[in-house]
């Protein structure tokens, strides 16, 4: 199954994983609000963000 990296909700932004972002949008997202289902650790691994909006989405396969 192939991930597209458009951001579903603002549709401008790109879908990142956690070794794409900067240290700067590393820090914004361990202070989003976070589900408590998810760790810090599961979200770097599984997870990507739109850093226009800060859409969070779960998806694991295929991520760098």
């Amino acid at each position: 199954m192939e991930h597209s990296n458009q951001c579903p909700r603002c549709g401008a932004g790109r879908l990142r994983a956690w070794s794409e972002l900067s240290e700067e949008e590393h820090e914004v997202v361990r202070r989003l609000p976070a589900s408590a289902d998810y760790s810090l650790a599961e979200r770097k691994a599984s997870h990507r963000w739109c850093t226009r909006c800060w859409y969070e989405t779960a998806g694991g396969a295929g991520l760098a």
